[in-house]
């Protein structure tokens, strides 16, 4: 079995939360396993393993026997799916998915892209994932690199340029296939964003959703500083531990040491040089989605 729906990302975009929300609905299946990726990562070549691919990588299901047996929980659920932020960053993954599921119906979630870019790096460095101490390191770093590309998954200022992925979903799924929502909305009022998502998904919209609970909130520095050491240098030795730990002590360990945290603020002229780096893109998703986004830009 293939799933019906999926939420496509973009990441850090609260798609962590609405993985949540989704699995309370009675007539919505969702596996455990969140952002399989496996339209992606199916056709990828072999990793060289270092420490970045195999953490993106160790979330993977690319065997398709595997990743259909994701789906064997299903009963009478009229909506299937799964959630992978990487089918908004590969043109290959969205190649895949218009060949093996065409009648699927697409949920996209935009971000102010100068919030998603800052937010991936605070929660990376929080997590002992990103070694730069600085997100203006960061940045300088990444302005050498290409900033458009067919495969975005896995980067900081590339994952901020979407439009030429919605695009390409555009121009290979019907509009009615195609649900393009915003986080800022999820923000707002997460009840009325979600009635909107089950309607999409054609299951009943007035279902009562919990949605006191926000989940993979990026936060800033652990304000406990020994335990803001010991989090951060055991990124490693987590990845090594993690197939062997159950997802119902994960979840709770990681929300116990994330909860407190102290604020890391973007400084006014970082967030003003990924204003301009970003201001063409942010005018050309607006047009797209007929939305005013000019508060993006200030």
């Amino acid at each position: 079995m293939l799933p019906n729906f999926l939420v496509v990302g973009a990441g850090r975009s609260g798609t962590t939360s609405l993985h949540h929300y989704l699995q309370q609905h009675p007539d919505v299946y969702l596996p455990e396993v969140k952002s399989p990726s496996y339209f992606y990562c199916n056709r990828l070549p072999p990793t060289q393993d270092s420490l970045h691919e195999r953490v993106n990588r160790d979330y993977y299901v690319c065997d398709t026997a595997a990743y259909e047996a994701l789906f064997n929980g299903v009963r009478a659920e009229s909506a299937i799916g799964e959630v992978s932020p990487a089918y908004l960053a590969s043109m290959q993954a969205i190649a895949h998915i218009a060949e093996k599921i065409p009648g699927v119906r697409i949920v996209i979630i935009l971000r102010n892209p100068v919030d998603r870019f800052y937010a991936r790096y605070v929660a990376r460095h929080r997590d002992g994932l990103e070694l730069q101490e600085s997100v203006e390191a960061l940045l300088a770093e990444e302005r050498k690199l290409p900033w458009i590309r067919d495969d975005a998954v896995g980067t900081y200022l590339s994952a901020g340029f979407c439009s030429h992925f919605i695009e390409a979903y555009m121009e290979r799924f019907p509009p009615d296939q195609l649900h393009l929502t915003f986080f800022e909305d999820l923000q707002r009022n997460a009840a009325e964003y979600m009635r909107r998502i089950y309607e999409f998904l054609g299951v009943c919209p007035d279902f009562d959703v919990n949605v006191s609970e926000r989940k993979n909130v990026g936060g800033g520095y652990i304000r406990n500083p020994v335990l803001r050491a010991m989090w951060t240098k055991s990124a490693s030795s987590r990845l090594l531990v993690r197939p062997y730990v159950p997802k119902r002590l994960r979840d709770p360990l990681f929300s116990l040491i994330t909860r407190r945290t102290v604020s890391r603020p973007l400084e006014s002229a970082t967030r003003l040089e990924l204003v301009d780096i970003y201001s063409a893109e942010i005018e050309k998703l607006q047009s797209m989605t007929d939305r005013n986004l000019a508060h993006w830009m200030q």
